[in-house]
């Protein structure tokens, strides 16, 4: 009998050994999820705060004055420096590449447009209005697909910290179980 309780003494002391382990290792991974989480919600976030302020701003403009787009973008040279600037922010925002090159053509598109345009003489400026509701819709499109993956980065988020409470749970009653059957 001594020896049975021997080998069992040693294989709870193993069990208790290797749910201890398990547990660290388990919680040195939703550490590192919990921190990229972090990382990745603000960066959302951040991108779509931008966005909104991005449409507030150009439809404060376009309000303003429906030939703004035209302005800024028949001075030599803008029109690039625009998507340039718009490509590092979408850059930075880690927005989609067709998204980006959806914008990017859009607006030379209507830099190519202005330019036939002014050999014929300014259009109206209701024209402008509903060409900068283009670039506010994919601007809009763009915070929507942000939204949905934010969204869908919170849901996958609550996920993973409810599988790592229910395991850590379930190895914290296995610890338990087991240093009672040790006393």
């Amino acid at each position: 009998n001594a020896a049975v309780a021997t080998d069992k003494i040693a294989d709870l002391a193993g069990s208790i050994a290797q749910s201890e382990v398990e547990l660290k290792n388990a919680t040195e991974i939703r550490d590192k999820e919990a921190v990229e989480f972090g990382t990745a919600e603000a960066e959302l976030a951040d991108g779509i705060d931008s966005l909104d302020r991005a449409v507030g701003i150009l439809m404060k403009e376009v309000a303003k004055n429906p030939a703004a787009l035209a302005q800024i973008s028949t001075t030599s040279g803008v029109s690039a420096g625009v998507i340039q600037a718009l490509g590092a922010f979408f850059d930075a925002a880690a927005f989609a590449g067709s998204d980006q090159k959806k914008l990017a053509a859009f607006v030379q598109a209507q830099q190519g447009a202005e330019d036939e345009d002014a050999e014929l003489g300014a259009p109206a400026a209701a024209a402008y209005k509903s060409q900068s509701g283009g670039i506010v819709d994919v601007l809009e499109d763009m915070k929507e697909k942000a939204e949905g993956q934010l969204a869908d980065l919170r849901k996958a988020e609550v996920d993973s910290k409810h599988n790592f409470d229910m395991l850590a749970q379930s190895l914290e009653d296995q610890l338990a179980a087991d240093n009672k059957d040790m006393d």
